[in-house]
Parts: C-alpha cells; sequence; structure tokens
C-alpha cells in the first residue's frame, strides 16, 4: 500500500475535555501523519498515539497544513473520531458466495450497502467475518506484528473442494493451512459455519466441526468458539444459484447432530466449542438451551444465545421494577 493512496484522517468529533480540545482540534480537521508515519487505518493510529511524544502533521478544512507536538502519557487517549476506520480504502470481497447477503438485497438501495468487503480490519476492530481469501503476504505479516486477534473467520467448509465451491474461489482451499499458521503464532479466531443444505451439510458438516475441533486446544486455543448458523435466503438473491432454504426437518437434523458434538467436545474440550445460532431453534420449533449452555456467550453477534440473554436481562429488568414490600424503598 503506498502512502499516496493513504488519506488523511477526517476527524468527525473531538471528546470534550479531551487532550485534543485542549490542543484545538475542530471537527473537519484531518490527521495526515504521525511521527512521520502516514496512518492506513485506526489501527495504525491507535499503535502510533501509544508513543509518549507525537508530532503530527495535521490539515485543517481551510486546507492548511500544520505541525503539532503533543507530550502525553503513553496510554492516554487522544479524543478524537474519524469518518471511517479505514484511510486506505476498503478491502473488498473477491469470492461469488450464492448465498452473499449483499447480492439479496433489494436494488435501489444507499451505494454503501453493495459494498462487499472482506477486510481483516474490521474483523478485528468491529467483529465482522471474513473468508482470508484476499490477503497479501504483507497483510500477513501485518496481522503477525500487530497481533491482530481474535479475528472472525467465515469458515464454512475445511474440506477444500467444498469450500472452494462454496466461496467460487480457488484460493478458498487453503483454511487449514491458514489455521495452522495462526496455531503456530498464537493468534486467535472465532469461526462461522453457514450451512447450506445439500452442499456443506451432514458428513461435511461434520467433517468441518471435528477438523476445527481440533485447533481449539491449549492455553490459547486458535479456535476460540465456532457458530453453526443457517443460510438465509431472500427473494432477491440470484436465480442461478444452488441454494435451497432450511427447512424445519432438516433444522431438527442439524441440531441433533451438533448435539451430538458438543456432548463428545465437553468431554474432551471442557467446553461446547461449537454453539446453534437461535434460527436453528425457531426454525425446528424446539425449545432453545438453558442460559448456561452457551457459556460466556462467545458468539452472541452470530445471534448464538442472543434469546436467551435478552430473557435474562428482561427479567433482571422486571425483577428491579418490582415495588418493594409494604412499599418500603
Amino acid at each position: 500500500m503506498s502512502e499516496t493512496s493513504i488519506r488523511p484522517a477526517l476527524i468527525t468529533k473531538v471528546l470534550p475535555d479531551s487532550i485534543a480540545a485542549e490542543v484545538g482540534f475542530e471537527v473537519g480537521d484531518a490527521i495526515v501523519a504521525i511521527n512521520g508515519i502516514h496512518p492506513r487505518d485506526l489501527i495504525d493510529y491507535k499503535f502510533l498515539c501509544a508513543d509518549e511524544l507525537l508530532e503530527l502533521e495535521v490539515l485543517d478544512a481551510a486546507g492548511e497544513m500544520h505541525s503539532v507536538e503533543i507530550e502525553k502519557d503513553y496510554d492516554a487517549e487522544l479524543g478524537l473520531e474519524f469518518e471511517t476506520a479505514l484511510f486506505d480504502g476498503l478491502i473488498q470481497c473477491n469470492n461469488r458466495c450464492p448465498f452473499c447477503f449483499i447480492d439479496q438485497q433489494p436494488p435501489g438501495k444507499r451505494q454503501s450497502l453493495y459494498l462487499k468487503d472482506d477486510d481483516y480490519r474490521l474483523s478485528f476492530l468491529y467483529g465482522s467475518y471474513l473468508t482470508l481469501t484476499n490477503l497479501s503476504r504483507k497483510e500477513w505479516e501485518r496481522i503477525e506484528q500487530m497481533r491482530l486477534s481474535p479475528l472472525y473467520v467465515s469458515v464454512h467448509a475445511t474440506e477444500p473442494e467444498i469450500r472452494q465451491r462454496l466461496l467460487k474461489n480457488q484460493r478458498a482451499g487453503q483454511i487449514i493451512e491458514q489455521l495452522q499458521w495462526l496455531q503456530e503464532r498464537r493468534l486467535q479466531i472465532h469461526a462461522q459455519v453457514v450451512v447450506c443444505p445439500g452442499i456443506n451439510d451432514g458428513i461435511h458438516l461434520e467433517r468441518t466441526l471435528l477438523d476445527l475441533a481440533q485447533f481449539h486446544s491449549g492455553e490459547v486455543p486458535t479456535i476460540a468458539s465456532i457458530a453453526v448458523v443457517p443460510v438465509g435466503l431472500t427473494r432477491f438473491r440470484p436465480t442461478e444459484d444452488e441454494l435451497i432454504a432450511v427447512s424445519q426437518d432438516k433444522a431438527v437434523e442439524v441440531i441433533e447432530q451438533v448435539q451430538s458434538l458438543q456432548e463428545q467436545f465437553r468431554s474432551q474440550l471442557n467446553s461446547n466449542c461449537v454453539w446453534l445460532a437461535d434460527e436453528w431453534f425457531l426454525i425446528a420449533r424446539q425449545e432453545l438451551p438453558p442460559e448456561s449452555h452457551y457459556e460466556d456467550y462467545p458468539q452472541i453477534g452470530n445471534g448464538v444465545g442472543s434469546i436467551r440473554l435478552f430473557l435474562k436481562q428482561f427479567q433482571e429488568a422486571a425483577t428491579r421494577m418490582l415495588p418493594s414490600p409494604l412499599g418500603l424503598a
């Protein structure tokens, strides 16, 4: 990535009573460089700002350049927020997954809704899922150097031919080698498997979960957790795809299959290791597992345990609202 392709980091908010407010930063200013380095993204910005002495090149809203020196504690935040977390542009997806939710959106919406990101930086910062198929050697080296862990990875299948079929990408078959690379460097991922009936279910799903569970061991398990999610389809998806919706019978089958593996993993690994998204139980019309099943909710962002957590929080809130006995506070 050349520095000429890195845009200044446009400031959209200056927190009150912060270092930046005291120095005089304003909305509309933009950071060009920190200690002579042009930050690519929010990760670079936070890393560079960990120094105690900062020399900033700042472009103000009128287009004038300024040099600003700041001396601070190493862990003190400047108090700035930016237009975007990526100052050098989005790393876009190079797959053609038939179940891609971007391709299943209705036409005529704002353009940003149709951007297909597969950016490891957004995965690290915000927990979005990526596939690892579009990373150059330089990006892998940055992940290692900056210890960008955990990442959130869409695995879907560990068998090369099945994953290549799902992602429509020959590089997709390297997933086991990539997991081994992460394991050697003690880096972690949270994995997800989107089940597409007739493609990666049945024996293929079992193979995938058994393969991934082998990386759930040691002091720093490479696979921190696995979510199994049903494929979601809309009427706007391309008509030429080979996907079929998850039926009630299929949901029951997957639940039984995964619960059997969970029992095995609890015995061997002292953890479920893999969890089913709540949607499986809704489709199957079955009761959700108890709250204790979800451990520390490692896949809550994937809809795993979100209903149980909501019910727990609702009950706690309702209990607090009950009047005290005899009206006494």
